[in-house]
């Protein structure tokens, strides 16, 4: 099998490159690097221990997406939630000696119920989308989390709210229908993120804050997404789609590739890999065209095994890595009683195809700290029409331009006749994506640079 390039090395290539930028913010740095960020969600509400997340770490993720309650109550007098914070502390302790990155994505506070509790019963609806007070009382306690962990060089980021849904009863609507239903209700989501963007920085002047969108952050609902100013901000979408596969709660009663709602179209079409991409995810594509920020998917997975289960899979998992996109798993060792969720506990091929989405690629095996790094220089390295490539390496063996599964699209190396040779290369033919140009020398040393066309 192919293996699929990741390309963690050129993660620390350009982190090494540009040295003064992580001076300034190393933690936001990572996550402008194409799909450094690759793991699992965990929650409070399962008893693990620190072996657990030291397999979590051996699987080769890097990151835990820490759901947790808020510090606060929900409902008034809004008393400070002991358990909540030992919880988190006991998390994040976690995390620490098993040396694994982590987020901390909020799932309740002041005026907000955890979204799987609403789901469960209608009647406690969140109050908090019109209530200002319980608004500024959630912005504090967003505050008080960060200035808790702020310092822990391994604490990469802050969710402010997990899929903040003030109208999750009602699904059938598309993303104008939804829009035009917050103004009617003088719900105004932007303006509530940016009264927690403001107190979050009180605490912590560069922490990445990962914004998620309406409607259960589905990616569909992008197309109407606000976007913000904040130099830090990475967007964050959930996907369960298509509707009737991943969450379906009737084992081996669907099969993918197979024809599902969209909910773009309010109809069944046919769901493939190409159509996750071209129907599902293309509004986060544009989000993230217009903005240049991170994007990851926070939130993804099959809840029972279905037909073409691992291939529904993989096919997310390669979408993330053509686009750059982080992503987390739901979830680690979730505690179910069989094997919803739990990929660990399904057929060997399930848990086979979530291993490989964090294998370390044997491809690539430059040293970004050797000196042959000098031997090939590329500008611009984010380009949208044509490169310069500078090459001084006298053994020249084959130079070649690589998309990130592996696959060779260019061969360069005839257009080197001598030592410190230098060419253009038009790159209009490629896709908008991320690449990687790799030299090789008849002495045995490898050089590789990453380049993303736009």
């Amino acid at each position: 099998m192919r293996c699929r390039i990741i390309f963690i090395v050129i993660s620390y290539l350009l982190l090494f490159f540009n040295s003064k930028a992580q001076a300034q913010n190393h933690k936001y740095d990572l996550w402008k690097t194409p799909s450094f960020f690759r793991g699992f969600n965990v929650l409070p509400i399962v008893k693990h221990t620190l072996k657990d997340y030291n397999d979590l770490k051996a699987t080769g993720a890097n990151l835990a997406q820490i759901g947790i309650d808020g510090f606060d109550s929900v409902n008034a007098p809004y008393d400070i939630n002991v358990n909540a914070i030992e919880a988190t502390d006991r998390m994040v302790s976690f995390c620490d000696s098993a040396g694994i990155y982590y987020t901390i994505t909020v799932r309740s506070g002041p005026g907000r119920r955890d979204i799987a509790i609403e789901i469960q019963d209608n009647s406690l609806k969140s109050t908090i989308w019109i209530n200002q007070d319980e608004q500024k009382k959630y912005a504090k306690m967003l505050k008080d989390i960060v200035d808790r962990y702020k310092n822990d060089s391994l604490f990469v980021g802050i969710g402010p709210m997990v899929e903040p849904n003030p109208l999750f009863d009602e699904l059938n609507i598309n993303a104008k229908m939804l829009k035009d239903k917050l103004v009617q209700d003088a719900i105004d989501l932007k303006s509530i993120y940016e009264e927690f963007v403001t107190e979050i920085r009180k605490a912590d002047a560069t922490l990445p804050i990962l914004i998620q969108n309406f409607q259960y952050s589905c990616p569909e609902f992008f197309a109407v997404t606000d976007t913000f100013s904040d130099k830090y901000i990475v967007y964050e979408f959930h996907s369960y789609r298509p509707l009737g596969y991943a969450s379906n709660t009737i084992p081996n009663s669907a099969t993918y590739p197979g024809d599902f709602i969209s909910v773009n179209d309010l109809k069944k079409i046919h769901f493939d890999k190409n159509v996750l991409d071209s129907n599902v995810f293309k509004y986060v594509d544009s989000v993230q065209n217009a903005t240049g920020r991170p994007i990851f998917l926070g939130e993804f997975g099959i809840e029972y095994e279905q037909g073409g289960g691992p291939k529904f899979l993989n096919d997310v998992y390669e979408i993330c890595i053509e686009k750059g996109w982080h992503f987390a798993l739901w979830a680690f060792r979730p505690g179910s009683k069989d094997d919803a969720w739990d990929y660990e506990l399904k057929s060997p091929e399930y848990w086979d195809t979530v291993l490989n989405m964090f294998k370390k690629p044997d491809y690539v095996d430059d040293n970004p700290n050797d000196a042959s790094a000098g031997h090939l220089k590329i500008f611009p390295t984010l380009a949208n029409d044509k490169i310069s490539i500078h090459i001084n390496d006298e053994k020249l063996l084959s130079l070649k331009v690589f998309d990130v599964l592996g696959n060779e699209v260019a061969d360069l190396s005839h257009y080197f006749s001598q030592a410190q040779s230098e060419i253009e290369y038009n790159i209009t033919s490629l896709p908008n994506g991320f690449y990687f140009i790799r030299l090789m020398s008849r002495k045995g040393t490898s050089v590789s640079k990453f380049i993303k066309l736009k």
